[in-house]
């Protein structure tokens, strides 16, 4: 089965979450990411010491902040939600061959695919890129960068891992449902349809 914008005859719905409506699951996701900044942190440090041990020590002998690495964090922030967003939106582009909405609303960044209908094996592809590539990606650069770029990298990482807790969720969800399903990503939700 292949994506299409016209909804399956007979598809009956069986899960919807819209985060602007459910303030409870919005602030769940929320409370897991940043749970999950600090799990990822902690994986990604113990992955960096292992390939870079020469970054402990420049980590450890550099304690001032200045106000360019306040604006140099937020500026990773910024750019790796781009990029996760951007993975995310090229997934759906790539299955749906139409132009996918981004946007920034309710406290999150997203890409979507409204009038979409994906089958389970394509949505989990566009929900698990972001985390997999990027954290490869950045697996990788850390153990070739100069050691000053390391920081960098791997505070992207950690905020890409964290940022993905709800496309977690979501496939944690696909899981749980049949393989006959379809998913409509609205961007500040989902709506999964079982096919008969």
């Amino acid at each position: 089965m292949r994506a299409t914008n016209i909804r399956p005859e007979n598809a009956t719905l069986t899960y919807s979450l819209n985060l602007l409506e459910n303030r409870r699951a919005f602030w769940s996701l929320q409370i897991l990411s940043i749970a999950g900044f600090g799990i990822f942190g902690v994986l990604f440090v113990w992955w960096t010491i292992y390939v870079r041990p020469d970054w402990l020590q420049l980590f450890s002998r550099r304690i001032a902040i200045r106000v360019w690495d306040v604006f140099l964090v937020a500026l990773i922030f910024v750019v790796f939600i781009g990029l996760h967003e951007l993975i995310h939106g090229a997934f759906f582009w790539i299955f749906s061959h139409s132009r996918p909405r981004f946007g920034i609303g309710g406290g999150y960044a997203f890409a979507a695919a409204p009038g979409w209908f994906f089958p389970r094996g394509q949505y989990l592809i566009v929900a698990l890129a972001p985390l997999v590539i990027l954290s490869l990606l950045g697996m990788a650069l850390v153990a070739i960068v100069p050691v000053t770029g390391v920081t960098g990298i791997l505070l992207g990482m950690v905020t890409n891992a964290s940022g993905a807790v709800g496309d977690m969720w979501i496939v944690y969800r696909l899981l749980r449902e049949g393989n006959n399903i379809v998913v409509e990503d609205l961007g500040d939700g989902i709506k999964i349809y079982a096919l008969p």
